[in-house]
């Protein structure tokens, strides 16, 4: 994952693996706090998106009700980072609720179908590079920025507070294939 926001210039780039130790650390964090539901805020930071892999690795929902993760970015790194690398609670069932928004909820199940159907039908190759400008605190943003990608076996480009005006160098730079939505 790369994550651009054209606000403040920052610029950050995750790994698979790096995605992972985060998620281990953030459903360890959720977990120890007790955390039963995660709401994405803010929902333009990269942060949402190890929040999000977190959650789900823990067990725990992600909507528009519960704790506002990842808030204060420094804040949040520094609770982070103290947790264990591994997963360290029992991993998730499929039938765990997972997302919670529009009026509809998703099994984790349920959410991984949709994401592989979904990656079907923008006909994403495996290895797509995926942009999307889309904050994750709506389906089609958490679909866009997160699961499509992944489904694929691909990767994304998140670019939060968009300018226009970078975007078709930004495709080019960062070897995009597809941007969601269309």
């Amino acid at each position: 994952m790369t994550w651009y926001d054209d606000a403040t210039g920052e610029r950050v780039e995750l790994s698979v693996a790096t995605a992972a130790n985060w998620a281990a650390k953030t459903a360890n964090l959720l977990a120890e706090d007790d955390i039963e539901a995660v709401r994405l805020d803010p929902a333009w930071h990269w942060l949402a998106t190890v929040v999000a892999l977190g959650a789900w690795t823990a067990g725990v929902p992600v909507g528009a009700e519960g704790e506002p993760l990842p808030g204060d970015p420094q804040q949040f790194i520094a609770r982070v980072l103290p947790q264990p690398d591994a997963l360290v609670i029992a991993p998730p069932l499929p039938d765990d609720q997972a997302l919670a928004m529009q009026g509809r909820t998703w099994t984790l199940e349920e959410l991984g179908v949709a994401a592989v159907q979904a990656a079907a039908q923008h006909r994403l190759e495996p290895g797509a590079r995926v942009m999307s400008t889309l904050p994750l605190d709506t389906v089609m943003g958490i679909d866009a920025g997160l699961l499509v990608p992944l489904a694929a076996g691909g990767s994304v480009v998140l670019v939060a507070h968009a300018d226009e005006s970078k975007l078709a160098r930004r495709v080019e730079d960062e070897r995009v294939s597809q941007r969601l939505p269309r």
